[in-house]
């Protein structure tokens, strides 16, 4: 067992001594994810959904690492990267199952591709799980109103906190945030694009860090 499947075995049992929800476990899982980071030894795939499976793969640790990880069967290691794997291959077959109902939706017909596809999520794989819960709640209290008063002209309900929420945190798809709040797909990604990714941005680059400053430089 090489040294750095020791450090991350004594980081599962700390964070696993802790009562759930606690600092101490959400520091020594942290901790964890940021020697896995800075491991080299996540497997990786040349494709724009790898990050998101990695980001969702960690965010699915965080909360079920000590129920469903068994040292018994292997090490932690090969472990998070057959979750990794499962949750990259989930994320392909969503894609494609969109990209199928686009094409049954406009067969027949050329279609544009649509800029809100583009789009990429101001959330990468260094945000981890108390930035993340910060960055939701944020967006639910908008405590400056500046998400809210951020929208397309004439149609308030069109705003940046709107849009926020029902994309990044309830996972709608555009179409349906679009008939959601009574505007078309073209003006939501100019706006989204133009006003609302430059706020979420902001508050990101102010924000987001890790927890648990100890680093495994060896």
């Amino acid at each position: 067992m090489d040294e750095l499947t020791l450090y991350l075995q004594s980081l599962i049992q700390e964070a696993c001594s802790h009562l759930p929800a606690t600092p101490q476990r959400r520091k020594a899982i942290n901790l964890l994810l940021r020697v896995l980071l800075k491991s080299g030894r996540l497997e990786t795939k040349r494709d724009d959904l790898y990050e998101d499976a990695l980001y969702k793969t960690m965010f699915n640790l965080t909360e079920t690492l000590c129920d469903k990880y068994d040292p018994s069967r292997g090490s932690f290691l090969a472990w998070f990267n057959t979750c990794l794997r499962n949750q990259h291959r989930d994320e392909l077959r969503a894609a494609q199952r969109h990209r199928d109902r686009k094409q049954s939706a406009w067969q027949g017909h050329e279609v544009e591709l649509d800029p809100l596809d583009q789009v990429a999520s101001p959330i990468d794989a260094n945000l981890l799980l108390d930035t993340w819960k910060s960055f939701v709640q944020w967006i639910k209290d908008d405590p400056d109103h500046r998400l809210k008063a951020c929208h397309i002209e004439n149609n308030p309900e069109a705003n940046c906190q709107s849009l926020a929420y029902l994309r990044l945190v309830v996972g709608k798809e555009w179409q349906e945030i679009a008939a959601e709040v009574g505007s078309t797909r073209g003006a939501i990604s100019s706006h989204w694009s133009r006003k609302c990714q430059p706020l979420l941005q902001e508050w990101l680059t102010q924000n987001q860090r890790l927890f648990g400053e100890e680093s495994y430089d060896r």
